[in-house]
């Protein structure tokens, strides 16, 4: 059996393993994903954003934060509309702590979808509520500003363009979930 069958079938192993009942053997397989790294972001992406078990996205986005590949980025953002508010407060956390990194995917996913979604400016508003700008002239502020309870929600579209503007960034369009 060749190395990449071997290793196949020990990540396959460690994604079924999340939908233990076993709390322990479930924190057991995460580690073990977190520790396998690069290789477990796709597969852990894909569980995230199709596995019928919260439990399991739960997991997954505890691990995808872990890893803290940006190759993750987008499934995170795709998170913050999950039905389960554990899942989607993990995924703001994960997009929290990549920082900038984080922001054009987060930017572009508030314009397109920032006016239908309350949940999404909701994790959007937990993601950039403690981040801090190096340029824009105040856009952040007024980005957060908008994502606040009581704002209209075309603001947060409106001031996620202007601070995506602002980052250079050009071109609006829906950000790929990683797959590799």
């Amino acid at each position: 059996m060749s190395k990449q069958i071997v290793a196949s079938t020990v990540l396959e192993g460690h994604l079924k393993a999340l939908e233990s009942d076993d709390g322990m053997l479930r924190q057991s397989a995460r580690e073990a994903l977190v520790a396998l790294g690069g290789k477990a972001v796709g597969p852990l992406a894909r569980a995230l954003e199709n596995a019928k078990s919260k439990q399991v996205r739960w997991e997954a986005a505890k691990a995808l934060g872990a890893i803290g590949q940006v190759r993750a980025i987008p499934a995170l953002v795709a998170a913050l509309e999950d039905s389960d508010s554990d899942v989607i407060w993990l995924a703001a956390e994960a997009l929290s702590d990549f920082g900038q990194e984080a922001w054009p995917a987060l930017l572009k996913a508030l314009v397109l979808e920032g006016t239908e979604s309350v949940l999404l400016r909701k994790g959007a508003h937990h993601v950039f509520a403690n981040q801090t700008e190096s340029k824009g002239q105040g856009a952040l502020a007024a980005l957060q500003a908008a994502l606040e309870d009581g704002a209209l929600p075309e603001a947060a579209p409106m001031a996620a363009g202007e601070l995506l503007m602002l980052l250079g960034a050009r071109q609006v369009s829906a950000a790929p979930v990683a797959t590799a």
